[in-house]
């Protein structure tokens, strides 16, 4: 197909500007890219391209108009450019996607679905680079994946710099070796790649990245791959098979996973770090977070269990229930699922309420929500009060600066339902809170996913008013998203108490003497009903 002139020319002007320093262009440039995604004169691929275009002209606006920022700072007032910005990226891929995921070969000819992949390759590495801007560090790997899997260079060159970010703020030092081994051997691969796809100024980065390795690890050590050991997955055939779609689908509370597929990283290994309290004080954080995990691994087995246990349950034997001609779906794994989608959503309040104790917000317990740990004041109008400290602040200043706790935030503008220009920001979040809604105070209906398929048109227009319909497909994807969303906060809730307890070791004072407590593991034994 014969793209339309402007698309073609938008690159040229953007990067001219860029090259003229000319930050109100870029600025310009993106909002006018983001009003044509809009006009329906321009096709999916265009759209996808205006979208790319408009988000690297204000990803660039940023870098100029910040004095090169390289992450998002509440004291330069830059957090609604960054939104915009993850906004019309997330909006080129999902255009870009659908376009390339067609199957009509007399609309899409094989020019024009290589021309388009190029760019989605390109939106998902910058994307990524974004995310990490935003503390979104595990988001950001898994964008990059995609790009990895695909042989993409700068998306090889970006995950290995990310890796090594992403084993500074582990507190796992037995991890680090491994990311380094790891980012080394992707960074070699890349710098030997000749093609235009590595700019100079990204091969000038990833040369210096394998010089600072090479100043900690012996060169002998990073040139050869890792040596894996071998661990056991299991005894039984469903623990083994269990364990393997964990580390497939990136599942557990462990960094390794995000970095290696061996079996190393099959265990939820991640705790909190070492915490520096008064001597009176129980584990209390300790305790609070057992409970987080404890919650995630139950309802991501619950979860497992209903995908792939499909026989029909004893305990569903003999409940009555009547055939309302609309293909629903019962039983005992649809509701297991349903379960585990209530207790994943519920832990995005309790990872606040472990925020609000641990660093002193002072949240009333009624008040705290992932939403309320965030602002400078709690409750409402008479009854409203000020808090300790402004975390939001806090977390971007220079002394203070906590990538991880950043992270957290911009994750929750994702699964808080925040809004840009009448659009969210997280483009699935709608359906995935509405599903919430309704499993908790409506009712939420499963509908066989071939027998009775639901299209975007005919969603308002369904056999069963009082319901909230989707397919079980539809409820499959939702599920586990809500598994990676929660996992993400997770592991970015233990990254940011380890920076915090670097902060709080330099503020002590030299002579204030503190002493081990060890608290022992946790017996399997013990775990019973």
């Amino acid at each position: 197909m014969e793209i339309n002139e402007t698309v073609h020319t938008i690159g040229f002007y953007a990067d001219k500007a860029f090259d003229d320093k000319d930050a109100k262009t870029l600025k310009q440039l993106s909002e006018d890219c983001f009003n044509w995604i809009d006009d329906e004169k321009y096709s999916v691929l265009e759209r996808g391209i205006l979208a790319y275009h408009g988000a690297t002209s204000l990803g660039n606006y940023i870098l100029l108009q910040y004095n090169g920022a390289l992450c998002y700072s509440d004291e330069e007032n830059n957090e609604e450019d960054f939104e915009m910005c993850l906004l019309l990226f997330r909006k080129s891929i999902d255009y870009l996607t659908e376009y390339s995921n067609s199957s009509d070969d007399i609309l899409n000819d094989n020019e024009d679905l290589e021309y388009c992949r190029t760019y989605l390759s390109m939106a998902h590495t910058n994307f990524a680079n974004l995310l990490q801007q935003c503390g979104r560090m595990v988001k950001s790997l898994s964008y990059l994946r995609i790009g990895l899997e695909q042989k993409f260079p700068m998306a090889i060159g970006n995950f290995a710099g990310f890796l090594i970010d992403y084993a500074y703020y582990d507190y796992d030092e037995g991890h680090q070796s491994i990311f380094a081994n790891e980012a080394y051997q992707l960074l070699r691969e890349v710098l030997e790649d000749k093609s235009e796809h590595v700019h100079e100024g990204a091969r000038v980065h990833y040369k210096r990245l394998t010089e600072n390795l090479e100043m900690y690890f012996s060169k002998d050590f990073l040139e050869k791959p890792y040596d894996f050991e071998e661990y056991s997955l299991g005894e039984t055939d469903e623990e083994i098979n269990y364990r393997k779609w964990c580390l497939k689908h990136l599942l557990f509370l462990n960094t390794l996973n995000d970095a290696v597929p061996n079996s190393v990283a099959a265990t939820d290994i991640l705790h909190l770090p070492d915490i520096v309290t008064e001597i009176d004080e129980e584990p209390r954080i300790h305790g609070l977070f057992n409970q987080i995990k404890q919650e995630y691994t139950s309802a991501r087995y619950m979860v497992y269990d209903a995908l792939y246990n499909r026989t029909p349950h004893f305990s569903d034997k003999g409940v009555y229930v009547i055939n309302t001609l609309d293909y629903p779906v019962y039983g005992i794994g649809v509701e297991k699922m349903k379960y585990a989608y209530r207790s994943l959503y519920s832990l995005f309040d309790r990872i606040a309420y472990l925020i609000n104790d641990y660093f002193g917000i002072g949240i009333k317990d009624h008040d705290v929500s992932y939403r309320s740990i965030w602002q400078k004041r709690a409750g409402r109008g008479k009854n409203s009060y000020e808090l300790n400290i402004d975390l939001k602040n806090q977390m971007t200043k220079h002394d203070t600066f906590n990538l991880p706790l950043i992270g957290l935030y911009w994750l929750c503008k994702d699964v808080g339902k925040q809004k840009v220009k009448h659009h969210y920001l997280d483009l699935t979040i709608e359906k995935l809170s509405k599903i919430r809604h309704h499993l908790e105070h409506r009712y939420l209906k499963v509908h066989d996913s071939l027998l009775f398929p639901i299209t975007k048109e005919s969603h308002e227009k369904i056999y069963d008013p009082l319901a909230y319909s989707i397919t079980l497909d539809e409820f499959k994807n939702a599920v586990m998203e809500i598994l990676t969303h929660v996992r993400e906060g997770i592991i970015l809730l233990s990254l940011a108490i380890h920076v915090e307890e670097g902060i709080k070791k330099k503020s002590r004072a030299s002579d204030q003497p503190t002493m081990s407590m060890y608290l022992d593991q946790y017996d399997d034994d013990w775990k019973q009903i």
